[in-house]
């Protein structure tokens, strides 16, 4: 049985010395629906949800048993933990050099209790600095006062819960297809995560596997 750990991110990320925490896709997204889908723990075998517009890339990589053996143990490693708990746990397995982290290339904010752990966890590294994508709104909002000045928080628009985006004045990302609409829409176009990473502006992403090439 694998320990929980963080892993290095894709080639994608600007800093490829930073680091991810990744939950199993779609099994820990609530909040999910324009890219709901979940690989099967045993087959890998992809299911996509019924409000699909367009892929989890995510889910897709999870159809490797390396991918989502790590994905699980990392899951079965919170789950059911209280917030406390839970920063134990994130503080016992955290890579010591680490710099930025980037909880959820894959995965969610799954339960208030979750989130709240993560909060706990990042209030214990200031010299770290950490940045998510969510769908799982009510969670941040309900702790919107107690976010850690390193945590730099997305919405991710296609969810359950987008109308609390411009309800909140949340900083948001956008998938869209091709340069020229997010041209349109007024959205930089974030090809490397920086404009998730820092500053409170709202941003477009190109979907993954339809969307424009982007060089």
């Amino acid at each position: 049985m694998l320990p929980p750990a963080f892993t290095k991110v894709n080639k994608y990320i600007f800093d490829p010395a930073a680091y991810a925490w990744n939950l199993p896709s779609g099994f820990s997204c609530p909040a999910a629906e324009q890219c709901l889908a979940k690989a099967d723990r045993k087959t890998g075998k992809v299911w996509n949800g019924p409000k699909q517009t367009y892929k989890c890339y995510s889910a897709v990589y999870e159809r490797f048993p390396t991918v989502r053996n790590r994905v699980w143990a990392n899951f079965d490693a919170v789950r059911g933990k209280d917030a406390s708990e839970i920063a134990v746990t994130l503080l016992r397995c955290f890579p010591k050099k680490a710099k930025r982290v980037r909880p959820h290339i894959s995965g969610d904010f799954y339960s208030q209790d979750y989130f709240d752990g993560w909060l706990q966890f990042i209030r214990a590294m200031p010299h770290v600095h950490f940045w998510a994508f969510t769908k799982s709104l009510p969670f941040w909002i309900k702790r919107f006062d107690k976010i850690p000045e390193n945590f730099t928080l997305t919405a991710s628009r296609g969810g359950k819960f987008d109308n609390l985006i411009e309800q909140h004045k949340l900083k948001s990302a956008t998938v869209v297809y091709s340069i020229a609409e997010a041209s349109e829409r007024g959205l930089p176009l974030d090809t490397d995560d920086k404009l998730a990473a820092y500053g409170n502006q709202s941003f477009a992403l190109m979907e993954n596997f339809k969307g424009e090439k982007v060089k």
